[in-house]
């Protein structure tokens, strides 16, 4: 498989449950060697897009292919090119580190002398080496992720599938997972495809397919995304009062674009900040309301994400009768 082809493409993807359409019409593409996101709340389509990848799930309209497989006809191929790591962690707790990639990697018909070279290289890329002998339901969460995703690299596959595979795990435990995909993806030219609602893990991404309600508005890298705000909306102003809810309401009725809270802080989009600081504070000032603080700043993932939701909103409603 050439190591910077196209690993993964999906086109007009769509899966309709009844009445329901929980996928629609979905396109993307992932090279080898990328890290791939689709970034959404829950219920927009994320998991789902991944069991029509995976073959696990026959689409309703739409084709794909991963690892020059198609997703319609998936058969053992499809299964010996991609790994797995759902997020619930299908790990054996009764068996060791050791004996889970065992039997893992013959669940992929990985035998003999290859067994155990894949196995001492997950070991060696997981840093688990040293708990190879521990049960794997006496370890902490963050070591029993890596054991999940060693598990689903032991067969060696090109393509590997992560459904929001760091909830529940510590920070640290989190960064050092991410170490583990970089080098995956930078040193191996595995394709990483990912579903996550977390922003900061977003943020490390080479792309991220914004989800919402099964459809794709947005399909960038992280830093084009907030580029392509600050372009059509303008910059982001973030805003500290003493009363921030008050504030949003204010900025709410007076037709700023992108308010939203943020803790004690209020954000919002200005196409020019220093006439938009002093409408502002007069507004905070009609209102009682102390402004602490007016600072422009580039715009987070949270802030792209929350002002292309309520774009739509306002989209929808704008159609109704």
């Amino acid at each position: 498989m050439d190591r910077d082809g196209i690993a993964i493409t999906a086109h007009g993807l769509t899966r309709d449950f009844g009445d329901f359409r929980a996928v629609d019409r979905v396109d993307f593409q992932v090279r080898q060697g990328e890290i791939f996101g689709l970034l959404g709340a829950n219920g927009a389509g994320k998991t789902t897009v991944i069991k029509m990848l995976m073959g696990l799930l026959s689409p309703s309209a739409g084709e794909g292919q991963v690892a020059g497989v198609d997703m319609r006809r998936p058969g053992r191929a499809i299964k010996q090119r991609i790994g797995y790591m759902s997020q619930a962690f299908s790990l054996y707790h009764d068996l060791s580190v050791m004996e889970n990639l065992s039997l893992y990697g013959r669940i992929y018909a990985v035998r003999g002398e290859r067994l155990r070279r894949e196995i001492q290289r997950v070991l060696d890329r997981t840093g688990l080496e040293r708990c190879a002998r521990r049960l794997a339901g006496d370890l902490p969460m963050g070591l029993r992720q890596r054991l999940a995703i060693a598990c689903a690299l032991v067969h060696g596959p090109r393509v590997l599938f992560l459904d929001e595979p760091t909830s529940g795990v510590d920070p640290i435990g989190r960064r050092r997972f991410w170490d583990i995909l970089v080098r995956l993806a930078r040193e191996e030219r595995v394709a990483i495809l990912m579903t996550t609602h977390h922003m900061a893990e977003a943020e490390h991404c080479d792309r991220l397919a914004l989800m919402v309600e099964g459809r794709i508005v947005t399909d960038a890298s992280p830093q084009t995304m907030k580029r392509e705000l600050v372009r059509d909306v303008g910059t982001m102003i973030e805003v500290t009062t003493d009363h921030p809810l008050a504030a949003l309401e204010a900025f709410e009725e007076a037709g700023f674009e992108g308010a939203a809270l943020y803790g004690r802080k209020v954000h919002l989009l200005a196409r020019d900040p220093h006439e938009a600081s002093t409408r502002i504070r007069g507004l905070m000032a009609t209102r009682g309301i102390r402004v602490d603080g007016l600072t422009p700043h580039e715009p987070t993932l949270e802030d792209v994400f929350v002002y292309r939701i309520l774009a739509l909103e306002r989209e929808r409603e704008g159609k109704q009768p």
